[in-house]
């Protein structure tokens, strides 16, 4: 069965740490910090809905300015998460710019931008048409640490320590719907985008009398029918458990963030860790708030999950790559 979520580190371990998720049959992604975005190409940016950054440390933050050329004049709406003070962090960097020729756009961008604390979540909006003034303040309770949740999925996070707040996450799909390709034809049913609006009937729960238009000829045209969402369920859909990814950077190993990073990461299928430094450098992560291969590794398995991607390597172990995987994997095999 083909997964709906599909992961990609945006550059190589020893670059600029960014993680986008692409939505299978959807022009859809989701972005995991904006650092160095230059190899990502511009026509997967503008399908990017929802931007998660853990902190703004230059090379977590510096692709805000591509970003956001990239999808200026598109007329969308762009959500960013981020740690305490995020909110004046783009604010800040809004403010480099003079937007003065902005009215001559009809369609702009808007950015709402949303700060995540312990107990509460802070948001703001900048608009272009505005000149980027900032407006619709407003303060919302934060439960459980899930800071979106849409029919299909939601995202979780964790406040992390790097000396300042940084933020972990983990992307959860709540089911898993699979068509089964092979009784479309033996039912008559041609493949097609509604079998996207049948699979969003499942997420949003729909009852089983919900009408799905699907492809019909009539009288010898092309046209659409009405089924039920029931029928349709029993006769081509497979339900599975969803997918998990889970996303960790630059934070230290200590028992209060291990015991964060566990409970976010458990399970997850896919899990990307950070590891700077080699499993003998325990002193230096410690001193600059870093992971080791090893921690990464003893982390993954403490969390159960099915595998880890390690990244975020040192420059001054670019020699060193291969022992950085394996230090990690020993520790996560056991």
């Amino acid at each position: 069965m083909k997964p709906h979520f599909h992961p990609a580190l945006i550059n190589d371990p020893l670059g600029d740490p960014g993680l986008v998720v692409h939505f299978l049959h959807e022009s859809r992604a989701l972005l995991f910090d904006l650092g160095d975005l230059s190899a990502v190409p511009n026509a997967v940016l503008l399908k990017v809905s929802h931007v998660f950054v853990s902190h703004t440390h230059i090379d977590h933050f510096i692709g805000f300015d591509r970003f956001l050329r990239t999808v200026f004049g598109r007329g969308k709406t762009i959500r960013m998460y981020g740690p305490e003070n995020f909110i004046d962090n783009v604010e800040g960097k809004l403010r480099g710019f003079t937007w003065n020729l902005v009215a001559n756009y009809n369609e702009s961008v808007t950015l709402d931008v949303v700060e995540v604390h312990e107990d509460h979540l802070l948001t703001a909006r900048f608009r272009a048409i505005d000149k980027f003034k900032k407006t619709g303040e407003a303060r919302e309770p934060l439960s459980g640490g899930v800071i979106l949740d849409e029919p299909g999925f939601s995202i979780h996070t964790a406040i992390l320590e790097h000396r300042v707040p940084c933020l972990g996450f983990a992307l959860k799909e709540k089911f898993h719907v699979n068509i089964r390709k092979d009784r479309l034809e033996s039912l008559n049913l041609a493949p097609g985008a509604w079998l996207n609006e049948l699979k969003r009937a499942i997420h949003e729960q729909r009852t089983d009398d919900w009408p799905v238009r699907v492809p019909a000829s009539v009288n010898g045209k092309k046209g659409f029918e009405e089924r039920r969402l029931g029928d349709l369920k029993r006769d081509l859909v497979i339900i599975s458990p969803g997918q998990k990814i889970a996303y960790v950077v630059d934070t230290v190993y200590n028992e209060r963030n291990n015991r964060r990073i566990v409970e976010l990461v458990r399970d997850a299928d896919v899990f990307y860790c950070e590891s700077p430094f080699i499993a003998e450098e325990t002193e230096r992560g410690r001193e600059r708030c870093h992971l080791t291969s090893r921690q990464a590794g003893l982390l993954a398995r403490e969390a159960g999950v099915k595998q880890l991607r390690t990244f975020h390597f040192s420059a001054k172990h670019s020699v060193r790559t291969g022992q950085l995987y394996r230090e990690a994997e020993e520790a996560f095999r056991g």
